[in-house]
């Protein structure tokens, strides 16, 4: 009897630490989600805030070229979406720029339901197409931008 009573305290603790142990992963993994998400709203409000500046340089465009320093948010890239390929839902059948995470492979158009879920875009109808530019963080060199009206379209350019 004296090793029944035993077992039965072993097998006490033993639910109790295995409840423990659930409980304090639903409490990481809930953490981890807010804390997440709050880092990618951040994130975004960061982008449109660096489209908004864009965008008033573009307004002004005829009076002279802009340049913007300091692209936010870092480590994310700024896309041009033009011509005939797909776009992401915001820019519909537009050209535009878009600023979002970069995927690791683009397989079946990953890089535009990125931008469409998680990114910023801005439609430029007269936007010239440029390669990719990674936002840069501060530890290495910020990342700058030139922007020009060149035979009626828009270039943007890495500084």
């Amino acid at each position: 009897m004296i090793k029944n009573k035993k077992a039965m305290l072993l097998t006490e603790e033993v639910l109790k630490i295995i409840v423990a142990v659930i409980g304090l992963v639903f409490l990481s993994y809930f953490l981890i989600s807010f804390f997440s998400s709050d880092l990618k709203e951040k994130k975004q409000r960061e982008a449109i805030e660096t489209l908004d500046q864009i965008s008033q340089v573009i307004s002004n465009i005829g009076i002279s070229q802009g340049n913007i320093t300091a692209l936010q948010p870092q480590r994310w890239t700024l896309f041009s979406f033009t011509a005939e390929e797909k776009k992401p839902n915001p820019c519909s059948t537009q050209n535009c720029i878009c600023i979002c995470n970069k995927v690791v492979a683009d397989i079946f158009d990953n890089q535009i339901k990125k931008c469409s879920q998680d990114g910023a875009c801005l439609i430029i109808p007269m936007l010239q197409e440029f390669e990719d530019i990674k936002i840069e963080s501060y530890t290495e060199e910020t990342t700058n931008i030139n922007i020009q009206e060149a035979g009626g379209k828009i270039q943007i350019t890495k500084t």
